[in-house]
């Protein structure tokens, strides 16, 4: 966490009070050289947004030049992107006017009127959102998931994706990189229809799907889209649909 840059986000002005905070959050995360790379969905989170507004929000900041973002491919070809803050040429005071130098009348004291050296030295102030925790040495680094899950809208519960993973290894299918992504398009298809993540999850692992589409869904009487509505759906051709990559 770099404070300046923290200082710096509260006093620029940004046009929308979402993006602020976006650009606060991002400053939150940065080290002192203003590099950082938190994912879309953290962000998301920590911000009580949803994952497609950070993105619209991080998409006009680097716009406007407060940032800029590089992407970075993974050992195991899944990508991330690290975000540059640039605040030094954006921001503004809450006055909306560029921090200008002090005045003669603002300069420091002579060496007369200086109060006398503390004792010890001041507490130090933290002006995050959330609680500063100070390094701890010897301590193991906590081990990062094996998948990333950043295209998908949501997460299920711990139980729910444990129970469907197991299901995809019983019927010799068992997840990958490329399995998550595609199944990210329809998970987005299917909170459109007004479904959510875990009940998607939760009825491919208590029906055994290693995949599905919205129809099933509906077919298997979870729900009923608006889009679906009168349309019949042979569910027996596309449960067992031998070109879906999925199964």
């Amino acid at each position: 966490m770099s404070m300046e840059l923290m200082v710096k986000a509260m006093k620029a002005k940004v046009g929308n009070p979402l993006r602020k905070l976006v650009l606060i959050k991002l400053a939150d995360n940065a080290s002192d050289t203003g590099e950082c790379w938190p994912s879309y969905q953290h962000i998301a989170e920590q911000c009580e947004i949803s994952r497609r507004s950070v993105m619209s929000h991080v998409k006009k900041l680097e716009d406007e030049g407060f940032l800029k973002r590089e992407y970075r491919k993974g050992e195991k070809g899944n990508s991330t992107n690290i975000f540059h803050l640039n605040l030094a040429m954006n921001c503004k005071t809450l006055g909306g006017e560029a921090d200008s130098p002090p005045s003669e009348r603002d300069s420091l004291p002579s060496a007369g009127d200086s109060p006398p050296p503390s004792e010890s030295p001041a507490p130090r102030t933290s002006h995050s959102f959330e609680p500063v925790n100070e390094p701890l040495k010897d301590l193991p680094k906590p081990q990062k998931s094996k998948f990333d899950f950043s295209c998908w809208p949501a997460l299920p519960s711990e139980q729910t994706l444990a129970d469907w993973i197991a299901v995809r290894k019983q019927k010799k299918a068992p997840l990958n990189q490329t399995a998550i992504n595609r199944l990210g398009k329809h998970l987005d298809d299917a909170i459109a229809a007004g479904f959510s993540v875990e009940d998607c999850i939760a009825t491919c692992a208590t029906r055994g799907w290693v995949g599905f589409e919205v129809s099933w869904l509906v077919n298997a009487g979870v729900g009923r889209s608006l889009g679906l509505q009168g349309e019949q759906v042979n569910w027996s051709e596309q449960v067992f649909d031998a070109e879906d990559p999925l199964i």
